[in-house]
């Protein structure tokens, strides 16, 4: 999907609210879910959270399907998920939003 860059913060509030730690991307190739605390908490730049999954930032190495820990993908390589459409017209690729609904099972899995 492509959004502007506007379009693209309201739809982050809208699903997760205004509290960005709380905003999660899902990783196009182990399907790993993280939020912007995951980066945080790992160490790693917090903007990393939409175009990199967090086993790039905890040592993980290729993909496997639907990891528990993420792997080695970003968004920037081949396929990234989405796309942001800046306002000089450049193209960003980022990772998908992850559904809302998929916070609750991704926290249970990890404790």
């Amino acid at each position: 999907m492509k959004y502007t860059h506007t379009e693209w913060l309201s739809e982050l509030k809208e699903r997760f609210g205004d509290d960005l730690t709380k905003w999660a991307f899902v990783c196009p190739a182990c399907g790993k879910v993280s939020t912007v605390q995951e980066f945080k908490d790992a160490g790693a730049d917090p903007n990393d959270a939409y175009q990199t999954c967090i086993g790039r930032h905890t040592g993980k190495g290729s993909p496997t399907k639907n990891s528990k820990e993420g792997c080695n993908w970003a968004a920037f390589g081949l396929y990234g998920g989405d796309v942001i459409v800046t306002e000089d017209k450049k193209e960003v690729p980022v990772f998908s939003m992850a559904d809302p609904a998929a916070l609750g099972n991704n926290e249970e899995d990890e404790n």
